[in-house]
Parts: structure tokens; C-alpha cells; sequence
């Protein structure tokens, strides 16, 4: 069967994310977006973003990485890919990493401030993107070398975030 525009605009569509948490010993790195357009505006997230056409996102993580922080990182394990379903087409496809590793020294960005937070601080903080902390827990239960997590996550009609694993 050949695709026409119309055929392909009626399907379902994802726009590819990528989400790193970088660990350093005990913590973690966020980044305290500050671009008005960017999610999470006024927050803390992990590192990350659009995947450009043509990369995969092992490529894209590396890049917002390095775009982000100027750090380059070589160990990434692909913990968790997340099916976003807000309401419209297109929904979002995340994927979230963890990393360790890295050369360079962290440097904040315009896309926000970097902050390192150990797990305790996490837990505390109200200022994080609200799914932060369960993201935090698929990643450091995560086990060696296995497949990643498939997590679908859902708003409900008061737009209240609601997560469903595999």
C-alpha cells in the first residue's frame, strides 16, 4: 500500500523525546529549565529533548547532553521508553536513559541551570517536573543489561497525571 499526506496525517503520530539522568556518586543532574516554549518551563528535569530527523536516540540523548551541560557522556543504558498520551495528535514517545561516566565540566545552558540533587533531595523538592521521582525509581532499579520498562502515561479530565507500567 502507498502512503499519501492525507493517509499519514489521519494516523496516530509520536514525537520522539529523550530524558537523561546523569549520576555523579550519590546524585543526580537536573536542569532548571528556563525557555518560556521548552516543557517544564520553571522546573527541574533531567537532560533532554526533541530527537532531530535522522538521529536515533542514543545520538539525541548524547547531543542534548552535550547541547545542555557540555559534558559527553559514553555510558548510557536505555531504561524506560514512555508512551505520553495528552490528549491530541501527536502524542509523545520518550525515552529515558541513565548515564554515568562523562568528561567535561558542567555548564549551564541557555536552555536552564544545572543542579546537582541527591536522592533524598529529590524526594523533597517542589519545584521538580512532576514525574521526576518515579523516573528516578525506574532508573535505579533498572536491572543490568535487561530490556527497557514500557510505561504509558495518561492525563485525566482534571489533567491529573496518571502512570501505567507493563
Amino acid at each position: 500500500m502507498k502512503y499519501n499526506e492525507t493517509m499519514i496525517r489521519s494516523r496516530y503520530q509520536l514525537v520522539p523525546r529523550t530524558l537523561v539522568f546523569i549520576r555523579k556518586d550519590e546524585k543526580y543532574l537536573f536542569i532548571h529549565k528556563k525557555k518560556e516554549n521548552s516543557f517544564g518551563f520553571k522546573k527541574l528535569n533531567g537532560i533532554g529533548g526533541h530527537i532531530e530527523q535522522g538521529e536515533e536516540p542514543y545520538e539525541s540523548a548524547k547531543r542534548e547532553i552535550q547541547e545542555e551541560t557540555g559534558l559527553t557522556v559514553e555510558n548510557l543504558t536505555l531504561a524506560a521508553i514512555v508512551f505520553i498520551e495528552i490528549g491530541i495528535n501527536p502524542g509523545i514517545l520518550m525515552f529515558v536513559f541513565s548515564a554515568f561516566g562523562f568528561t567535561g565540566i558542567p555548564r549551564n545552558s541557555d536552555e536552564g541551570d544545572l543542579l546537582w540533587l541527591s536522592r533524598d533531595m529529590i524526594d523533597k523538592r517542589k519545584d521538580l517536573v512532576k514525574d521526576i521521582p518515579y523516573l528516578v525509581d525506574i532508573i535505579e532499579t533498572h536491572p543490568k543489561n535487561s530490556p527497557p520498562q514500557f510505561i504509558k502515561y495518561l492525563y485525566d479530565k482534571n489533567k491529573e497525571l496518571r502512570i501505567v507500567k507493563d
